[in-house]
């Protein structure tokens, strides 16, 4: 099914530099923008997809080119599993190349580098590590900032349709969001912890591994709660992926434990329908120069 979660990853080869080295190109419009920039998590989530595109088509295919059987298939059950992302320059709503090359190979664990390029400037650059996803029951698992929220969102939640929110947050062609309205006070007047909580989905699809990384940034700067408004860029955003999600919504928190006087850590935890934790990220911010 076509939808602009799937437009946005489609992704053409538009060169090479041996075996180890790619560019493909994607094109981000206006739907994947906070105010006039590219959404973070938008853009990471098509680093990753970039980071598996390119994997694919830089590794020989068993017999062929001294291709290694074992690599290949060991290779072919891995997802972008880390993305560690370097915010240069906010991206623009426009093409972007996606220059990949191969850092590591192995059976366990494949290491890329992938640079998003606009104007022949890099805009962002990101270290994508790729490995099998966790299956099973864990060992352990602690409280956490969902622990208590129902698997789909109430009547009582804030919708990004209609909501004020949409007039910079323009992601509702491609999403379904529905904000926690006990934990973003700010709608009200108020202020508050900062802890945002959230269920989201994306428009006429399951959500996958990609997706997740998308989520891992969805959340209204925490710092809102706290009065302090407006634009509040990032510095590095890092993104794991721990599992392919089961159908259904998303839930996530967004939470900071330390908001300093000029940058802040935004944590975000996503858990799928079934309250497995699916991505977890931590992204450093400065605070927004609008407080």
């Amino acid at each position: 099914m076509t939808s602009k979660i799937t437009e946005v990853q489609l992704l053409t080869e538009v060169g090479r530099g041996g075996p180890d080295a790619i560019t493909l190109r994607a094109h981000i419009d206006e739907t994947f923008t906070i105010g006039p920039k590219v959404h973070g998590g938008s853009l990471q989530m098509v680093v990753a997809k970039a980071a598996r595109t390119a994997l694919t088509a830089l590794t020989p295919p068993p017999g062929l080119d001294g291709g290694d059987p074992k690599l290949a298939e060991a290779t072919a059950a891995m997802i972008p599993v880390a993305i560690a992302s370097d915010y240069l320059t906010a991206p623009d709503a426009a093409d972007v190349d996606l220059a990949i090359s191969v850092r590591k190979r192995g059976r366990t664990v494949t290491v890329l580098q992938v640079d998003a390029v606009q104007q022949g400037r890099t805009v962002v650059s990101s270290s994508v590590t790729m490995a099998r996803p966790d299956t099973g029951t864990p060992h352990h698992s602690g409280p956490n900032a969902l622990d208590g929220t129902p698997a789909e969102p109430p009547s009582t939640g804030i919708t990004l349709d209609g909501s004020p929110i949409a007039e910079v947050n323009h992601l509702g062609a491609a999403i379904d969001l529905v904000l926690d309205a006990e934990t973003f006070p700010m709608v009200r007047g108020e202020t508050g912890e900062p802890l945002v909580r959230g269920w989201i989905r994306p428009k006429g699809l399951d959500p996958d591994e990609y997706f997740s990384v998308l989520v891992c940034d969805i959340s209204p700067p925490v710092v809102f709660n706290l009065a302090m408004f407006g634009w509040a860029p990032t510095v590095q955003l890092t993104t794991y992926v721990r599992r392919h999600p089961a159908p259904g919504w998303l839930r996530f928190a967004a939470l900071s434990t330390e908001v300093g006087p000029g940058m802040f850590e935004e944590d975000h935890l996503v858990v799928d329908s079934t309250g497995t934790v699916v991505a977890q990220s931590r992204q450093l911010a400065l605070i927004p120069a609008g407080r």
